[in-house]
């Protein structure tokens, strides 16, 4: 049955992008086959996309946004202090790779950086925000003194690594009574613990 009916054909495409990747891997995705979902002729999604890695990067471009509002809605919900807030940014982090794993395997891959710099740019938005959150604690006294960057990108890898490995082995790291929230902060607070002014 066709799901495509009226309106946006462009959003449609990239949702059924987003079942058949989940359905048969990045590797089986085709236009063609969005098309044939969507009920509509196979020419039509190129009203829309070049080619397949066009999809590719409408879907990363969209989880980026989608990911920014979930780190900064958490963060608005945490406490105060910038313990506090990293550890939300990246249980946020957690929580969204692990409910969009399809995605994130999209959001992550090798892309044209001259050939797609809006994404480039989009993709950084979440990281430039735990960079303000990690400056803001250096200049609170919260956190120590150096590298901002390199800490910024530290507390990322430790939550991207947590998603990883969880993804892969579709299990927590320590025990599956341990949840990815609780296991996000004990991990982010180990690394704050070192990193405390």
């Amino acid at each position: 049955m066709p799901k495509y009916h009226h309106g946006d054909l462009r959003n449609t495409l990239i949702s059924i992008a987003i079942e058949l990747l989940a359905e048969d891997g990045l590797q089986a995705l085709s236009l063609r086959k969005m098309a044939q979902r969507a009920g509509v002729s196979h020419n039509a999604p190129y009203m829309h996309f070049a080619d397949k890695e066009a999809v590719l990067v409408a879907i990363a471009a969209e989880g980026f946004r989608l990911l920014a509002v979930d780190v900064e809605s958490a963060i608005a919900r945490s406490g105060s202090s910038t313990r506090e807030r990293l550890i939300a940014a990246s249980q946020a982090y957690v929580r969204f790779a692990l409910g969009h794993p399809d995605r994130v395997q999209v959001m992550f891959r090798p892309v044209d950086e001259a050939k797609y710099p809006s994404l480039v740019e989009t993709s950084q938005s979440s990281l430039h925000r735990l960079f303000e959150l990690v400056k803001s604690g250096q200049d609170r006294g919260e956190l120590k003194a150096g590298d901002t960057q390199a800490m910024t990108k530290a507390i990322w890898a430790m939550a991207h690594g947590i998603s990883a490995i969880s993804i892969a082995y579709q299990t927590s790291i320590m025990s599956p009574t341990t949840s990815s929230e609780d296991l996000t902060s004990m991990f982010v607070s180990f690394l704050l613990d070192g990193l405390a002014a």
